[in-house]
């Protein structure tokens, strides 16, 4: 309980999981023009990895306390 009280985990978690959608979204949807959905393979990626840094930080955080 007390990690949804960190922001950073739950900035994290949410820019994970819409980042996942956005990938998952890409492949579904896929044609070979650039278009929209070609953004979101970039998007996606993107979120996934701030979402991913955001929750490690998180981590970090906790273990510097400790």
């Amino acid at each position: 309980m007390k990690k949804l009280l960190d922001l950073r985990f739950v900035i994290g978690a949410f820019f994970t999981i819409v980042g996942c959608l956005l990938v998952i979204y890409y492949f579904v949807k896929a044609s070979g023009e650039l278009t929209a959905a070609s953004v979101n393979i970039w998007c996606g990626g993107l979120f996934v990895l701030f979402g991913i840094s955001m929750i490690i930080l998180s981590y970090v955080q906790k273990l510097g306390n400790d």
